[in-house]
């Protein structure tokens, strides 16, 4: 704006020169007309003189009115100024203002920057510590996985070994199942269970695992004894003795303290033991009812307590046979069956039906076998008890 202000200056100055100019310009020749004028005609000096002095008040209005206008647009300018130079001292102290805000902001910028720099600096510090103590942790995980996979080997070591020798102790089980009890079921267990723990072991157990297998095939070859039938059956046979018919056309009972008289000087010349003395005492007592009949022999019981002791004497036989099974002694367990079968025919009517069923049972019991003879296995099992002992 001032460069604006001393160009338009610079105008008016060559604005009034120029006019001033043309005004010497125009009162010379105002001059020399006059002169010339004055030579040929003085009469007309005096209009002449007024014409030129009203030119040059003319002029002298002009410049003065230039001369106003000019100061009044120089005053003009300098308003202009003033004002300029004003709203730019306020812009000047915004702007100062401003930049103090700023470089007060720029501090608190710049202490927030240190404050970070600081907090990140610990934030390095802590990383570093952190990762320093990954490294160790890794470094003690590595350690413990490597004790770890070394116990880990152990033990499958001692398992293995462990393995084998409860396959071998199940093996010599089965060995002692058969040899002194002829328990076929218990010593399959033995070798399934034999089986499973080899069957850990991977292939280095194969040739044992086979062992078992044939072994195991040369005893369910074998036809085993059914307890749960046997069992089943004399249940049926106990279960039917209190309905038993007893037997029609009972003769007379002869004298019973002759019988008894000679049975008891019989015993004081033997002197059995007591409980000879008891069996022989209630076959004895047996034998006083014996009569005989059109078709065969039929021994009566006069009383109520005659036929309870017969009861309890044939479920004595029957547990006798039940016992027997069990334990596969088969002499017993035939004789058991032998004696139920002869005392039911001599108290009990032939002719009824529970008195048939109960022979079709005892019958089928006496055709089933309560023992088997158990194949030889223990070469079979060589190789599984040397097995655990070459380990």
């Amino acid at each position: 704006m001032t460069n604006k202000s001393k160009n338009t200056d610079t105008t008016e100055e060559s604005a009034l020169t120029q006019s001033s100019d043309d005004g010497a310009a125009s009162d010379s020749t105002h001059a020399g007309s006059s002169a010339s004028a004055e030579q040929p005609d003085t009469s007309d000096q005096a209009p002449a003189a007024r014409s030129v002095a009203g030119r040059l008040a003319l002029v002298i209005v002009l410049v003065l009115a230039l001369a106003s206008g000019g100061l009044g647009w120089w005053g003009y300018q300098q308003l202009e100024q003033l004002q300029a130079a004003q709203s730019g001292l306020a812009e000047r102290s915004a702007l100062a203002e401003l930049q103090a805000n700023q470089q007060t902001r720029l501090g608190e910028m710049s202490g927030r920057v240190s404050n970070l720099n600081e907090r990140l600096e610990t934030r390095l510090q802590s990383l570093a510590q952190m990762q320093n103590r990954v490294e160790e942790s890794q470094a003690a995980r590595r350690n413990l996985t490597d004790r770890v996979d070394q116990l880990y080997r152990r033990v499958q070591a001692e398992r293995a070994d462990w393995q084998d020798a409860e396959a071998a102790y199940l093996a010599r089980i089965a060995q002692h199942r058969l040899r002194f009890n002829n328990d076929i079921a218990g010593a399959l267990e033995a070798l399934e269970a034999a089986d499973r723990l080899l069957a850990g072991l991977g292939g280095v157990a194969v040739d044992r695992r086979e062992a078992l297998a044939t072994a195991t095939n040369r005893l369910l070859a074998v036809d085993p004894v059914d307890p749960v039938m046997i069992n089943r059956r004399l249940d049926n046979i106990a279960n039917t003795l209190d309905a038993l018919p007893l037997a029609a056309g009972i003769a007379p009972v002869p004298d019973r303290a002759e019988a008894s008289a000679s049975s008891t000087n019989a015993a004081d010349r033997n002197e059995p033991s007591r409980v000879a003395r008891a069996w022989q005492r209630l076959q004895q007592g047996l034998g006083e009812l014996v009569t005989i009949s059109q078709e065969r022999a039929v021994e009566p019981l006069p009383d109520s307590r005659s036929r309870f002791l017969l009861q309890q004497n044939l479920m004595l036989q029957v547990e006798t046979a039940r016992l027997a099974a069990l334990r596969g002694e088969s002499a017993a367990y035939q004789q058991a069956l032998e004696r139920i079968d002869q005392w039911v025919g001599a108290y009990f009517d032939s002719a009824a039906d529970s008195v048939v069923r109960v022979g079709d049972e005892i019958a089928a019991l006496q055709a089933t076998e309560v023992s088997v003879d158990p194949p030889n296995i223990a070469s079979l099992l060589t190789p599984v008890i040397d097995g655990a002992n070459g380990r």
